[in-house]
């Protein structure tokens, strides 16, 4: 009776033990969800809990965040999408996964903004704080300049310099890293024209609620107008 006692007792606990893994998991999405909904609500938005392509077709061309197709899990859409007009921008904000191989996968929470002029032909600006943050496997372009300002030690991409634009001014970028200061996650940018995005840069990301969001809209739609700015002066 032993022998086939125990052999039970440990399917039964590998059995709960799946079960709570599954459980904790949809609770963790659910929670996600009302993050983004709340975050709509809030600012009068619209909300889809799946995309319509309405962030494929903004995210298209970025790197890592543009991807939709994975060798292991196949066709993967953005959630929990919110858009609108946000103070006087056109805004989206959105989750997506991304796994590059086994092993190395990321969870992006994104937000978007539309410039009404051309910040940069093509460009991502990384806030390191360490030299492991430098070196991201989905962001192919080469470093065209280097800025260490406070903590930060700010990486811009681009294939040419010229890419980059108005992004490679130091003033640009001493802005931009003070308002990454005052956030309670490293940020990254990536620009295409008039398309400017902020995510949270790091894999393991904190908890993400309606502040975090918020934080990131204003991170992103600010960062429009610093470089902006730059045809003023």
């Amino acid at each position: 009776m032993k022998d086939v006692l125990i052999p039970l007792g440990g399917l039964i606990f590998i059995g709960l033990i799946a079960y709570a893994m599954i459980r904790e998991g949809r609770k963790q999405r659910k929670a996600k969800d009302s993050v983004f909904r709340d975050f709509a609500d809030k600012n009068g938005l619209r909300y889809q809990e799946q995309d319509d392509k309405k962030a494929q077709g903004f995210s298209q061309d970025l790197d890592g965040i543009g991807r939709f197709k994975s060798p292991s899990l196949g066709r993967v859409i953005p959630k929990d999408v919110v858009y609108g007009v946000m103070h006087g921008s056109e805004a989206i904000l959105f989750r997506h996964y991304t796994r590059f191989s086994e092993g190395w996968a990321k969870e992006w929470f994104v937000a978007g903004v539309i410039s009404e002029e051309i910040l940069a032909e093509r460009c991502a600006v990384q806030f390191c704080k360490s030299r492991a943050d430098k070196e991201k496997i989905y962001l192919p372009d080469p470093v065209v300049k280097e800025l260490k300002v406070g903590t930060f030690n700010l990486v811009v991409r681009a294939m040419s310099p010229s890419c980059a634009g108005k992004i490679m001014d130091d003033d640009v970028l001493r802005q931009l890293a003070g308002l990454a200061g005052n956030l309670s996650f490293r940020p990254e940018i990536q620009v295409r024209e008039k398309r400017i995005v902020a995510y949270l840069a790091d894999r393991n990301a904190p908890v993400v609620d309606v502040e975090t969001l918020e934080d990131l809209f204003k991170f992103t739609n600010s960062a429009v107008g610093i470089v902006a700015q730059m045809d003023g002066q």
